[in-house]
């Protein structure tokens, strides 16, 4: 009697599996997937029933953040086309099933990747890397995407560090190729929101009694940045925060900006670490933030990414000793100063990630034509740093390069 119903328990489990993968492939599921389902999927049943919903999977996390820094949950819940759902687990669909794969290209590994594709499935390579710092090392993926997701104002998707929203219009104007500012010339004190800002703008720059900061923790970089300050530290001073300066490291549980440099320096530098085109990171729009005035040096067109007089171009400047005369001219005349920063009055810098993951998903509902890339590298960096490669004959770059450039 034990015997049988042993044997008969055993049938009873081989049947409850055959119905528990059957009910797994009915809904397009791994069976792994069914076994290990966990709370943050929960959302998960209802937008399969819905075959609209594109599936986007994150393959191999982006310096450890297995979501692209996206963030967790629904991240597409805001957005004007939101019928996308994202997720870094390989296991939640067969993976040919998924309508785009992002990949970290940078951190790619030629031994990790998906064992079917789909010729329909979008291969995203997603960076946020300049191509000096981070090349394409490997051949095997020169023809392996099909979109590309970076800061490059030519990407299918455009990744850039900040959006700039225009507060008449609430619309985002910028980073574009095309961008038309429409900064006041002078300060409209009878517009509201001008008077509101400028109130608390006179006392932020009244208190400020120092020149330059500066937080850098990569000390020499390939666009010669360094040797650059090294230059200008010469007739003006700058203080150096961080792994290469004198001065306190700023953790990133601190906010060195709204605590340090915003009440005291007149200039912070947004010196990027290498000249190329379209690479404006966080270096300009953190500071943009605050009333401190940056200092950009880099490869890019800035006008097509911060507002006019928001920013002094190093590259603007014949060397670093005119450039440090004419930051002292600004700081001995306060009302001249005040004027890089009229531009508040219209214009609102903005976190990128959550309109990018729209723009991700608006792209997967109204993209039909797959892309190819026969060699990525070409795209990715050919001819795409020049002024770099001019720095092999000067230890850093100036007016005087750009014009050789040119």
């Amino acid at each position: 009697m034990s015997w049988f119903c042993g044997k008969f328990g055993l049938m009873i489990l081989f049947i409850s599996i055959c119905c528990l993968y059957i009910f797994a492939f009915y809904f397009d599921l791994k069976f792994k997937n069914v076994l290990n389902f966990k709370s943050n999927h929960n959302t998960i049943p209802q937008r399969l029933k819905d075959h609209m919903f594109k599936k986007v999977l994150f393959w191999n996390g982006m310096f450890g953040n297995k979501n692209f820094y996206f963030g967790d949950g629904d991240i597409f819940k805001n957005c004007r086309v939101n019928k996308c759902y994202a997720t870094y687990d390989r296991y939640y669909t067969n993976v040919e099933n998924f309508d785009a794969i992002l990949f970290h290209g940078v951190e790619l590994e030629r031994q990790d990747l998906p064992d079917e594709r789909n010729i329909k499935q979008h291969y995203v390579f997603v960076n946020l890397e300049s191509p000096q710092n981070r090349p394409i090392e490997n051949v095997f993926f020169e023809n392996y995407f099909n979109v590309t997701m970076t800061y490059r104002l030519d990407s299918e998707i455009v990744w850039p560090y900040g959006f700039v929203r225009d507060l008449k219009t609430n619309k985002i104007v910028a980073p574009f190729a095309d961008v038309f500012w429409n900064v006041p010339n002078n300060d409209d004190e009878s517009n509201e929101l001008s008077s509101i800002y400028h109130s608390k703008d006179d006392t932020t720059i009244a208190n400020k009694n120092k020149e330059i900061a500066w937080l850098v923790s990569n000390c020499p970089a390939k666009s010669g940045r360094w040797e650059y300050v090294q230059e200008l530290s010469k007739y003006i001073s700058v203080d150096i925060y961080g792994q290469c300066g004198d001065y306190q490291t700023c953790p990133y549980s601190r906010d060195c900006f709204k605590d340090l440099f915003e009440p005291q320096y007149f200039f912070y530098l947004s010196f990027e670490n290498s000249l190329c085109q379209d690479y404006v990171t966080e270096k300009l729009y953190k500071p943009l933030r605050y009333n401190i005035l940056p200092i950009v040096y880099g490869g890019a067109n800035y006008s097509r990414f911060a507002p006019k007089d928001s920013y002094i171009n190093a590259l603007d400047f014949n060397s670093p000793k005119e450039l440090a005369v004419y930051l002292k001219q600004l700081e001995t005349n306060p009302k001249e100063y005040r004027q890089y920063f009229r531009w508040k009055t219209r214009y609102r810098i903005e976190d990128s990630t959550a309109k990018v993951a729209c723009n991700l998903c608006k792209f997967l509902h109204t993209e039909r034509k797959i892309n190819t890339y026969s060699t990525l590298s070409d795209w990715y960096s050919r001819n795409k740093c020049p002024l770099q490669k001019l720095l092999n004959e000067m230890k850093y770059a100036t007016k005087v390069l750009l014009n050789i450039e040119n």
